[in-house]
């Protein structure tokens, strides 16, 4: 999963579109979507802090340099389940048990 990929998933399990999202946040819809697009990488980080911060991502975990939990912690496994509707979640939680 990319950067890129990864803030989309965290925008749309945190409930929002991304329009809604960029309302949200202050930031035109265009230029969230070209940082989505393009690469977060190459964008200003007064931007990147921006759309981050409401989501609780650290510059770690874009970074991946955060290490990982010896537990292996699935972000992207996270940000999936997370994205579920809740009927899903109760099924999944369910067969998991």
């Amino acid at each position: 999963m990319t950067r890129e990929e990864y803030i989309r998933a965290a925008i749309k399990s945190a409930g929002y579109n991304l329009k809604e999202f960029a309302h949200t946040i202050h930031m035109p819809y265009t230029t969230l979507l070209s940082i989505l697009n393009g690469s977060i990488g190459g964008a200003a980080l007064d931007n990147v802090l921006k759309i981050c911060r409401p989501l609780s991502i650290s510059i770690e975990d874009l970074s991946g340099s955060r290490p990982e939990s010896p537990e292996g912690d699935d972000d992207e496994l996270r940000l999936l389940i997370a994205a579920l509707p809740p009927e899903k979640k109760k099924a999944l939680l369910a067969l998991l048990r």
